[in-house]
């Protein structure tokens, strides 16, 4: 019987396939996973929301550019528009000059209760974003995103006992680690911006 994950990454499959036959059927891909990508730069980026729009249709821009050539592997899309996602951060923040060029030096995320107000997630929130930059972003690939650890070790080019580890340390750093599974239940307010998909001539 397969499971939620596998059946996710099926419809993705054909989602894709349909896609390929036309261009125009990469806007059921687009709506699916928008608010994840988004809320991916949104946190990152200390809750710059222009900003996180445009870096959000560049993902959708890059992954559309390179469909043909994309190959199922068994995972969800999700994981491999958060690999463009994480790799466009990594740049933003290298063309900055602000930040060491390694990844795992990121800006770290400031969560703010105008965002969330008065939540029982506020002291939980404000825990992971006084991690360390890597055990932040790996916590909320996880239990944001819901990537599995396999995905999240290739996105990161890291081996899957690595990605254990640093979810093992960051969550023993958070007092309130039972709360983490509703991080995925967090959503900013946002509408997808319109983008037409078609084939370049």
């Amino acid at each position: 019987m397969p499971t939620i994950k596998l059946t996710e990454a099926l419809k993705d499959e054909g989602l894709i396939s349909k896609a390929k036959k036309d261009p125009k059927n990469f806007t059921e891909i687009y709506l699916k996973y928008y608010q994840n990508i988004f809320n991916y730069f949104y946190y990152a980026l200390n809750f710059n929301k222009e900003l996180a729009q445009d870096l959000t249709q560049e993902v959708f821009l890059k992954a559309f550019k390179n469909l043909k050539n994309y190959k199922f592997q068994g995972f969800s899309y999700l994981s491999y528009l958060q690999k463009i996602a994480h790799n466009l951060l990594v740049n933003y923040y290298k063309k900055q000059k602000t930040l060491p060029l390694q990844d795992e030096n990121l800006q770290p995320i400031s969560i703010s209760e105008k965002i969330i107000a008065k939540s029982a997630l506020n002291d939980l929130l404000d825990e992971i974003q006084k991690l360390r930059p890597n055990y932040r972003e790996v916590i909320l690939m996880k239990y944001q995103n819901g990537l599995k650890i396999k995905e999240i070790a290739q996105i990161l080019n890291k081996s899957e006992n690595a990605v254990k580890l640093i979810l093992s340390r960051a969550r023993k750093k958070l007092k309130n680690s039972k709360k983490l599974e509703v991080l995925s239940k967090i959503e900013s307010q946002t509408v997808p911006s319109k983008i037409n998909f078609k084939a370049e001539n």
